[in-house]
């Protein structure tokens, strides 16, 4: 029988937590299952009425792993789902709340993906603007916080405060709390400023997908605003060979990085953090902090 522990009165079983899912370092399951409960005041803030989709990798990144927003077989009935429209028909995906159903769903050994709009406000309204900065080799995480640095002064300029997290592989990710907004018009106001910095930094940064116009440039992803897709959430951990994690950083650390080794964080990294700078990211999650697009913005 699995070892049964008790999580705010809830009852999980816990399975294989001596099994190594990150080979690089012998990371186990029962040390990544700790790190997620450590992490999750900051954690679950992020993931809280924002359906989700799981990226799953129970036998590491070197077995199978495989992407899914449908509730798994034998979720508990305490765990919340929502309703999500899609273009088959509405269906349901999972919402977690609370404690409990953070650690149900990081026992299935996965990375938390969250759209950038919460279930209350619906599927097309989103309160949050990501940029997904990519880094096309021998591009690093350097040129990553070179692109950032440009675009949170650009946005500053329309009056909106970014805040910055590693991916938890090479690149970066630049977050933006707003007042709720129809998710195209987000996606066309970011596509506008990823036009803006190709042409500042035309030797630097790219913002189509086609490969080969990648290799040493940074890609400024803005395709993640649409509304059916999902970014990783801050404080997640990667399928990674090394027990990665997604890292709110300190505007400090992206002007001072000289190597991308500077800003890559494992799950043994991120409590100290915590303790240190609190959430970095906890504005996102704070209406006082969302502002509205500049007028005419992605209209």
């Amino acid at each position: 029988m699995p070892p049964i522990t008790e999580v705010a009165g809830r009852r999980l079983a816990l399975r294989n937590l001596d099994k190594v899912i990150h080979p690089a370092t012998g990371t186990t399951k029962g040390e990544l299952l700790h790190y997620v409960a450590q992490a999750a005041g900051a954690l679950l803030p992020h993931l809280r009425d924002r359906p989700l989709a799981f990226l799953r990798y129970p036998d590491g990144p070197d077995g199978q792993t495989f992407f899914t927003k449908n509730p798994p077989a034998g979720m508990p009935s305490w765990v919340a789902t929502a309703e999500v429209p899609r273009s088959s028909g509405a269906s349901r995906q999972v919402l977690v709340q609370d404690l409990p159903a953070l650690m149900w769903a990081a026992n299935l050994v996965v990375e938390f993906h969250a759209p950038m709009w919460r279930a209350g406000d619906g599927r097309g309204t989103a309160d949050r603007l990501v940029f997904d900065l990519d880094p096309g080799s021998p591009a690093t995480a350097v040129d990553c916080c070179t692109v950032a640095r440009w675009l949170r002064e650009r946005l500053r300029a329309d009056g909106l405060e970014a805040y910055a997290k590693t991916s938890g592989s090479k690149g970066l990710h630049l977050l933006v709390p707003l007042r709720p907004t129809p998710s195209r018009q987000t996606t066309a106001y970011a596509r506008g400023l990823a036009v803006e910095a190709a042409a500042a930094l035309p030797g630097l940064v790219v913002h189509k997908m086609t490969r080969s116009l990648r290799p040493g440039k940074v890609l400024v992803d803005y395709s993640q605003n649409a509304a059916a897709k999902t970014t990783v959430a801050p404080y997640s951990p990667r399928a990674r060979r090394e027990p990665s994690v997604s890292t709110p950083v300190t505007w400090a650390e992206v002007e001072g990085c000289r190597g991308p080794e500077q800003l890559a964080f494992r799950i043994e990294d991120v409590p100290a953090r915590l303790a240190r700078h609190g959430d970095l990211l906890a504005p996102l999650c704070d209406p006082d902090h969302a502002h509205a697009l500049p007028p005419g913005a992605g209209g």
